[in-house]
């Protein structure tokens, strides 16, 4: 049998909380080292939990349990379900986002908890990801952002998109062609005479390089990754989309 694991101190971000009983709920976090984790925060809800803290005098209880702060958490337990044990903002009690990020910062909560499994580590997305969140507020370029992370997460977790070589082909991918692409086959050579002219061989080779300087290959980054992206959520629509749609529709 599996001994008991006790994680202490791990850094994490909140990405959806649920209730689990009048006073308890269950949190999926995403951390540095233990990737997806889904603990049962018990009592938190409660006017004195141990999980909420006083920011000043004079000031009502506030919870540690915001999306989008740097917090770090420890946790134990056998089963997939942990039990939090304790949880703390890891610098200022404050969201890294404004108001106007909310709806990107979200779209990248519900692809982690869509394609990311439980217990994978997957650092290297940590970052892109911390590093996004802190960057929505610096400037209002968010599609760069959200297309690294999106291009880096399809990498983790094993669909990575081969910006190297012609799909079922060895033959390198050439800047003064034009392709077709396939989510699970990859970049198809289109011959001169063809009329679709999807992507072009420098767009793919910017996207590669996670050069977003021009606005074509920006745009091409977009329909690329919402291909793949929706290719493997196998026809299901994320909340975010319907969100956006929603939005736009009453402007």
């Amino acid at each position: 049998m599996t001994g008991r694991s006790i994680i202490e101190n791990e850094p994490v971000f909140i990405i959806h909380q649920r209730p689990y009983s009048e006073t308890s709920q269950i949190l999926n976090l995403f951390s540095r080292n233990h990737g997806r984790v889904d603990v049962i925060a018990k009592g938190s809800k409660r006017p004195k939990s141990k999980f909420r803290s006083f920011m000043q005098p004079f000031m009502p209880f506030r919870s540690f349990m915001q999306p989008f702060m740097p917090l770090n958490a420890s946790w134990s337990g056998r089963s997939q379900l942990k039990t939090l044990r304790n949880i703390e903002a890891a610098q200022h009690h404050k969201s890294l986002i404004q108001a106007d990020d909310f709806l990107f910062a979200l779209y990248m909560n519900e692809l982690i908890l869509h394609f990311l499994s439980n217990a994978d580590p997957y650092p290297d997305l940590f970052e892109i990801y911390h590093d996004a969140l802190r960057q929505f507020s610096l400037s209002n370029q968010h599609e760069p952002l959200l297309r690294m992370f999106e291009i880096k997460l399809l990498e983790e977790i094993g669909y990575a998109i081969n910006f190297e070589t012609e799909a079922l082909s060895s033959k390198s991918i050439n800047i003064n062609e034009y392709y077709r692409y396939e989510p699970e086959q990859g970049f198809h050579l289109l011959s001169q005479d063809s009329q679709i002219k999807k992507y072009s061989g420098v767009h793919i080779k910017n996207i590669k390089e996670m050069d977003f300087s021009e606005d074509d290959t920006l745009i091409a980054a977009k329909k690329l990754t919402r291909e793949t992206i929706q290719f493997h959520l196998d026809g299901k629509e994320l909340m975010t989309k319907k969100m956006y749609k929603s939005i736009k529709r009453d402007r």
